[in-house]
């Protein structure tokens, strides 16, 4: 790609970016739209034009009411006891005509409806059979027709609570009813949403079980399907839902108890089952006080309803102790991972308390409705908690992924380094300066700082290629023949191969791999790509590497002068190298602003200090050059592997030169061979010993101090006092 290709493909990136967002925001925007539209169709008054559905027409009857010749205005709140009977009179208007009924709601107390004496219908433990004493909560219905207009109507009630007076509607038919859907309709769509997403969730994590943590989101929809069935059960319908509606009180008093064990079960999951012993305390003290209230309520001896106080007050414990651990985990900050789901707890909490109050204090509320919307904050919260989790997990995959990537690559350039003689630790210094060179040109170009974090690991991998370059050719001593270096050149292309598999790990990998030895003039190498065609990765690294070459000791010249890779550099500007890039290069010079990893062309450690190993290899070198008859050189370059590897470990080896003084006629009888015998028999099991010379051998002690060296040095004295040793 060209630079005018990565400026534009920049450029139009930012544009393609901005109009995605807008698409967004249009689409969020027609959201909103269109639920501003719902609520206006849901609460305008303005019906003009609109299709007719009818009358739905009540009339309340509450005015008039006499109680024991006192006046009194429904709904009210009378002072009674339980078992006490209590009677309201009224007269019916005139105009009441066919079909008519009226309507009020039982609060637990028995109900019998008189109209001018006569029993028109009623509601009490006595006319249903097998009913225990409390029943549940239920619209009285009873007909009326033209006859009973001016009658007296006459409501008694036999008080089993608190004393309550609930309104009194006459409406035609049944259309009474219509209000009591229109009100409760949304707390019964939000109960049978939750139930909905509730089962949908559990029979999700029974299916995902074993691929993720599921338990939580599994308790969460158990208890969601748990509270819309107590909502049901609760409901002003249940005379619609259930056609036994008595019945939904034995269900309503169990699923209220469950509540609470499956809350304490998902907070359990939610907060790792680090209270598990109290959760789980918890839940069995819950189980059993609900079958024991079960037994109470089928022997006889006490009703649920009487002991529903006491699983009340278990719950509010519960509900303590869920606070309690909140703020202990607050407190240790380990609720950071679930502070989204926290946040739903605590609202859920707070919902489920204004619940239980309102049973004791407005016995007028309707029930559900607070809890409900409790449960979807949990639910909400528990949802992207959920996806917050699964977002981290991924991009931790993703960084561990990298990591194992990032030490694959540190691991293989230390592995090309050691072998190749000529550049011990080319291949990081390579990485450095292009890093250096990418951050000075980020701004003009825009990278970004991971685009400038994988220059530096695609500086470590761009010679992997040296693998398939055999050692002949790789470490030889002196320039290259035309064929040496022939396959010396083919090293981009077999790193390409290589790192195909690895290419989608890293972005530019194979481009810097490939593309590093290609010359902005078109004469570089494998493909002959020229000027802003060749990746801006490959003529960052191509840089990098020519600068690490001019100021590295190679086998046949020293480092280049500071002045003379300063020329070299401009010299090539254009033809080898992006002219714009090595304006960039040479500013970095000039400011002293790129720190050399090197030591008068010897490879040096992040302190400045010269490599053992590298000092090793300028020995060998410069022994070769000078036609010294070197035992095995490969053995020596192996050593020279092993110290690169050790000193990356910030572990050193001490390197000595070992042989035998000139004069061997000393009558001693003494020779080399029998002095390499006995010092191989002192040295440690992690030390080396290797042949140099017919007459020298390398002694590289493993990790020893200076007095320990000294200490071995006076040793191999005692061995022989014509052992000389030099050290490295």
């Amino acid at each position: 790609m060209s630079e005018g290709s990565v400026k534009t493909a920049i450029r139009t990136g930012k544009v393609s970016k901005i109009a995605e967002k807008l698409f967004y925001f249009s689409i969020v925007a027609a959201l909103i739209i269109s639920a501003i539209i719902m609520g206006i169709a849901r609460y305008d008054t303005d019906i003009t034009g609109e299709a007719d559905m009818g009358s739905f027409s009540t009339r309340s009857f509450n005015e008039g009411w006499r109680m024991d010749n006192d006046s009194i205005t429904l709904p009210a709140t009378v002072d009674s006891h339980v078992y006490d009977e209590v009677t309201i009179i009224n007269t019916l208007p005139d105009d009441i005509s066919d079909g008519s009924t009226l309507m009020i709601r039982s609060s637990m107390e028995d109900v019998y409806i008189y109209v001018d004496g006569d029993i028109r219908t009623f509601y009490s433990t006595d006319s249903i059979r097998g009913m225990p004493y409390y029943i549940p909560s239920a619209y009285v219905v009873a007909d009326l027709d033209s006859a009973d207009s001016g009658k007296t109507v006459r409501i008694t009630f036999k008080f089993k609570s608190a004393g309550e007076l609930n309104e009194v509607v006459i409406s035609n038919g049944n259309n009474a009813w219509f209000k009591v859907i229109s009100d409760s309709l949304p707390v019964n769509l939000i109960a049978l949403f939750v139930l909905a997403v509730g089962i949908i969730i559990v029979i999700v994590t029974l299916l995902l079980n074993g691929s993720y943590h599921v338990t939580a989101p599994r308790s969460l929809g158990l208890l969601m399907v748990n509270v819309a069935l107590w909502v049901f059960g609760e409901s002003t319908l249940r005379q619609i839902i259930f056609r036994r509606a008595t019945l939904s009180q034995y269900f309503s008093y169990i699923n209220v108890e469950l509540i609470g064990i499956f809350v304490c079960m998902f907070y359990d999951e939610v907060q790792r089952r680090r209270y598990h012993k109290r959760y789980l305390a918890a839940e069995i003290i819950l189980f059993v006080q609900l079958l024991l209230n079960i037994l109470l309520d089928v022997t006889g001896i006490c009703e649920l309803y009487r002991t529903l106080l006491i699983s009340h007050l278990w719950a509010g414990a519960g509900f303590i102790m869920i606070i309690v651990t909140l703020i202990t985990d607050g407190r240790k900050h380990q609720i950071r991972g679930y502070r989204i789901t926290a946040i739903g707890m605590i609202c859920f909490v707070a919902m489920a308390l204004v619940e239980l109050l309102g049973f004791y204090i407005n016995r007028f509320h309707l029930f559900g409705s607070s809890i409900c919307i409790g449960l979807l904050l949990l639910m909400t919260a528990t949802i992207l908690q959920t996806v917050s989790d699964e977002v981290r997990v991924f991009h931790e995959r993703e960084e561990e992924q990298l990591r194992t990537t990032i030490t694959t690559i540190e691991t293989i350039a230390s592995a090309i380094d050691a072998r190749d003689e000529y550049t011990g630790g080319h291949s990081e210094r390579v990485g450095l300066y292009a890093v250096r060179l990418a951050r000075e040109m980020a701004p003009e170009y825009g990278l970004s700082e991971e685009q400038i974090l994988r220059i530096h690991y695609i500086g470590l991998m761009h010679d992997i290629g040296k693998i398939g370059v055999a050692d002949s050719v790789l470490n030889k001593s002196g320039r290259l023949t035309n064929e040496e270096f022939s396959l010396m050149k083919k090293h981009p292309e077999i790193g390409y191969e290589i790192m195909q598999s690895l290419g989608g790990s890293i972005d530019g990998l194979l481009d810097g791999i490939r593309y590093h030895h290609e010359r902005y003039d078109g004469h570089g190498y494998p493909d002959g790509l020229a000027g802003t065609g060749i990746p801006l990765i490959a003529r960052i690294l191509a840089l990098a590497d020519s600068f690490d070459a001019m100021t590295s000791n190679r086998v046949y010249r020293k480092r280049l002068t500071d002045e003379e890779v300063r020329s070299e550099l401009l010299r090539c500007s254009g033809t080898q190298f992006d002219p714009e890039l090595t304006t960039i290069f040479v500013r970095l010079l000039d400011r002293g602003e790129l720190k050399l990893n090197t030591v008068d062309g010897v490879a040096a450690d992040e302190c400045g200090r010269v490599m053992k190993s590298a000092l090793l290899e300028s020995r060998l070198q410069h022994d070769l050059l000078a036609d010294t008859d070197i035992s095995n050189p490969s053995h020596v370059r192996m050593l020279c592997y092993v110290m690169k590897l050790m000193e990356k470990k910030g572990n050193e080896y001490t390197v000595l030169f070992t042989g035998l003084t000139p004069d061997e006629k000393d009558g001693s009888g003494e020779t080399w061979a029998s002095a390499k015998k006995t010092i191989s028999e002192h040295i440690g099991s992690y030390d080396v010993n290797i042949e140099y010379t017919g007459e020298t051998n390398i002694i590289a002690l493993y990790d020893r101090n200076d007095s320990q060296v000294n200490d071995f040095i006076a040793g191999l004295k005692e061995i022989s006092g014509r052992i000389t040793t030099d050290k490295l």
